[in-house]
């Protein structure tokens, strides 16, 4: 009987419906998390979470319109020369940047720049992070 059992446990688990766990992170929550935040600055992210900021930002298809360019503690969102048209576009980019820095467990801030936008000068907004 004992020769068997851990055979026969085995063979039951393998068969069985596979069961994947992951975490459900909430968009409420992430919101919750984004208002919540400490303004007090510690220290800077790594340049892979700002990477992995913008490349989740690039999945929208209105971030095509913007580029993107990264300094030590932000990222600098570039536009087109019509940033009256593409305002509301850059809000839902820098939206979806900030919800993926709460995922991230990261704070941020944004200053956006839609007066001053020209062709010498493409700066829509800036999106500060920090831990």
């Amino acid at each position: 009987m004992a020769d068997n059992y851990l055979e026969n446990k085995m063979e039951q688990l393998r068969s069985g419906p596979r069961i994947i766990n992951r975490p459900s992170v909430s968009v409420e929550r992430l919101l919750s998390k984004i208002a919540l935040q400490d303004e007090e600055r510690t220290e800077p992210p790594m340049s892979a979470q700002l990477e992995a900021i913008a490349r989740d930002a690039r999945l929208l298809k209105e971030a095509g319109q913007f580029r993107f360019e990264f300094t030590e503690d932000s990222i600098l969102i570039l536009g087109p020369l019509s940033p009256r048209r593409s305002l509301f576009e850059a809000g839902e980019v820098v939206m979806a940047m900030r919800l993926k820095a709460a995922e991230l467990h990261l704070c941020s801030s944004v200053e956006m720049r839609p007066e001053s936008t020209t062709a010498a000068n493409p700066l829509i907004a800036t999106l500060k992070v920090w831990k």
